[in-house]
């Protein structure tokens, strides 16, 4: 009984401040018809439980859904377990995508790369690579004293190259992607 008594109070006052929310309103007389509705509803509750033949009627219907809701927890758990795996394959997927465009763009070798993340998207990028597939590398006129034209300045240049394609397409900032070239 004293239950019924505190949900009567907090319908009450629930009706009293949609009330005041809506003081002037041309739909108030919808909003009192719906609102008047809930308060006879829920102080003919307990005539209702007694109809239904069971006073705690209310308490059984919570007690049904609370314990359909515990076998939740293992569906939860298996979603849980479903979005991880989904996780890693698209992990696999962003290093797949990053090795196989650098490859085909650059003419280089992917020797190893390192994705981090923020949450779940991609944060920094750090690549090293190395010679062509064909183990050749193309080395361009080299002019002495002029170090644009270096095999140094070749590198920087093909770092670059890389930092731009993958900035352009997995939107990391260029300061979070790194590379390493090796020159065996």
């Amino acid at each position: 009984m004293r239950g019924y008594l505190q949900m009567l109070i907090w319908m009450m006052l629930f009706v009293i401040i949609i009330e005041m929310i809506f003081p002037d309103s041309a739909y108030r007389k919808y909003i009192k018809l719906i609102l008047g509705c809930i308060l006879i509803y829920t102080m003919l509750q307990p005539i209702i439980g007694l109809v239904k033949g069971g006073h705690n009627s209310y308490d059984d219907y919570v007690k049904y859904y609370e314990a359909r809701l515990s076998g939740g927890e293992t569906a939860l758990l298996e979603y849980n377990n479903q979005l991880e795996s989904q996780q890693q394959v698209l992990k696999r997927y962003y290093e797949e995508g990053i090795r196989s465009t650098v490859e085909k763009e650059f003419d280089v070798k992917v020797q190893a790369i390192s994705l981090s993340y923020e949450g779940n998207e991609l944060e920094e990028i750090t690549l090293t690579v190395g010679k062509n597939r064909s183990g050749k590398i193309h080395i361009g006129t080299i002019h002495i004293g002029n170090k644009s034209d270096t095999l140094d300045g070749d590198e920087e240049n093909l770092k670059n190259k890389i930092k731009t394609c993958l900035r352009d397409f997995y939107n990391v900032q260029v300061c979070n992607i790194h590379i390493t070239v090796q020159k065996n």
